[in-house]
């Protein structure tokens, strides 16, 4: 798995700083648009492209188009190259995709999470939904070119275990890997003399505290995929899936410490420190109760949420922080949470066999691995959207402090394309350190990336099955992702008894369980061979 690159990387500092490879010479000059903007002899002309991609919330709440979008209308002034955008309804995207495979009638490029097609990225080339990338790569992407030949473990990620690379990847750079996680009322810390929890035996301690002198209704209020996802598991060292132990690949929810877990939700449940409602609240359900005081802990984004809530409360005692990922005993490291893979996954984009300028369209793409690129999609135009302060892009008040009301992230839709995962670099630390105004958002990067690195001990990288095995896999998993989503919640809410949890396990034995994460082991020994 790649290693996190630390130390080298300076706020103020260009994102080239990061690796070597993408120093100089990368950035993209007349010639080069030249180049981008030109077609083959049969087709003379500007070059047009048809890409179907999502439209992320704050966008479509702004915008019919991304041709909307002032980035890429200044992209195509830079480029040469026109973009007619296909996106498909909110909210049906996987739907949606599945119609677009199916129709045959492809769009140039497709900007979506090719590590989750059915059977994986090799099926996708092999249905000829896309398109191999090496050689167009190694002949008309020198950007990225350069940052793959500089990190070979990235380049590991973005390829099937044949070696053929299927995308232009987002990438994730900076030092928020890890956007999301737990977060207790900070003023009810200090107003009881608690210390901020570590441990599980902590966590119950501020939680009774909370219900007791607080009269906090739910003290831990969360949804019930929050619950279910690396938050509290992490402490009894078990996934909440599938993760790595010494190598080897286990299935959380089929391990005896899992139990322990849930032991420990059920206790909490019990005793009214868990919110009742767990089950079935959504995450407007969840916002009302840290608002309105009925809540003292919870788990949230750092961007959506945290800044969200500091923002919202009437009583200005409000205050929150970010709390380390549970451990069992102190002075233990956290190795098994919620975190970005660096390679994202979402937002990477693919050349489909229909596309006639294939060569021309990775020049395009190419652009935004360049720092000239990537400054105009992270940052936009000198002048409008940023102002360069000592060679730091500041982004001036058209985003942070928005004339016509829009939220940070609203304008950040309407103008970048910088807050979710698209062609190009993710997490710019320059970026980060605007979007979170708060001094508690900028605590809660660093105490929630503190660890980071840990989980290349734990997480299953990358791995793609073999078309066959992934649709046994897929078969085996969707009888027992359901089984294992009942059981949680009888166990939890104490509808089962943990007398029982010998027989949910030989259950789980029972769906071919053993076979997944034999298939599983299988395609990591076929990931560790790549080179």
């Amino acid at each position: 798995m790649r290693k996190k690159k630390t130390g080298s990387y300076i706020r103020t500092a260009s994102l080239l700083a990061l690796s070597a490879g993408l120093a100089a010479g990368c950035s993209p000059r007349t010639e080069e648009k030249a180049a981008v903007a030109s077609t083959d002899s049969s087709s003379p002309g500007p070059l047009k492209l048809t890409y179907w991609v999502g439209l992320p919330g704050d966008a479509a709440r702004l915008m019919k188009n991304y041709n909307e979008n002032t980035f890429y209308q200044e992209l195509e002034k830079k480029t040469g190259v026109k973009v007619d955008f296909q996106h498909p309804a909110i909210g049906s995207e996987k739907e949606q995709f599945n119609l677009l495979i199916a129709s045959g009638n492809l769009p140039d490029v497709i900007e979506n999470n090719f590590t989750a097609y059915p059977g994986g990225p090799e099926k996708a080339i092999a249905d000829k939904v896309i398109i191999p990338l090496n050689e167009l790569i190694d002949k008309n992407a020198p950007n990225l070119k350069k940052y793959l030949d500089a990190n070979p473990a990235m380049k590991k990620e973005i390829s099937t275990d044949s070696g053929v690379i299927y995308s232009f990847p987002a990438i994730g750079v900076g030092n928020s890997q890890v956007s999301s996680g737990l977060m207790v009322r900070k003023d009810w810390l200090n107003e009881l003399g608690l210390p901020t929890p570590e441990t599980v035996e902590e966590w119950t301690a501020v939680l009774r505290a909370f219900k007791e002198k607080k009269g906090a209704k739910t003290p831990l209020t969360m949804t019930r995929d929050e619950l279910k996802s690396d938050k509290f598991n992490g402490a009894y060292g078990v996934g909440s899936s599938f993760y790595l132990d010494n190598g080897k690949i286990k299935y959380g929810p089929y391990e005896q410490a899992y139990k322990n877990y849930l032991m420990q939700l059920n206790a909490w449940y019990k005793e009214g420190l868990l919110d009742k409602d767990f089950a079935t609240q959504d995450t407007k359900a969840k916002d009302g109760k840290v608002t309105n005081g009925s809540a003292g802990a919870f788990t949230a984004f750092i961007g959506s949420g945290m800044g969200k809530y500091l923002n919202a409360p009437s009583d200005k005692a409000f205050d929150l922080t970010a709390t380390q990922h549970p451990v069992m005993q102190k002075g233990q490291e956290p190795r098994l949470f919620t975190a970005a893979y660096e390679y994202r996954g979402d937002g990477s984009a693919a050349i489909t066999p229909a596309n006639k300028h294939a060569a021309q369209t990775a020049k395009w793409l190419d652009y935004l691995y360049s720092e000239e690129g990537n400054n105009l999609k992270s940052f936009g135009m000198e002048g409008l959207t940023y102002k360069n302060e000592n060679g730091f892009p500041k982004y001036t008040d058209l985003i942070t402090n928005n004339p016509d009301k829009l939220s940070v992230g609203e304008a950040m839709a309407k103008y970048l394309r910088v807050a979710t995962p698209a062609p190009g670099f993710v997490g710019d630390d320059r970026y980060t350190e605007q979007y979170y105004k708060f001094k508690q958002q900028k605590e809660a990067v660093a105490i929630y990336n503190k660890y980071y690195k840990n989980l290349e001990q734990t997480r299953v990288p990358r791995i793609s099955q073999t078309p066959e095995e992934a649709q046994e896999l897929s078969a085996i998993m969707a009888e027992v992702e359901t089984y294992k989503d009942e059981m949680f919640l009888k166990f939890v809410m104490g509808a089962e008894s943990f007398d029982n949890y010998d027989k949910y396990i030989a259950q789980l034995k029972n769906m071919k369980l053993d076979r997944a994460i034999a298939l599983k082991q299988a395609a990591l020994e076929r990931y560790l061979k790549r080179k």
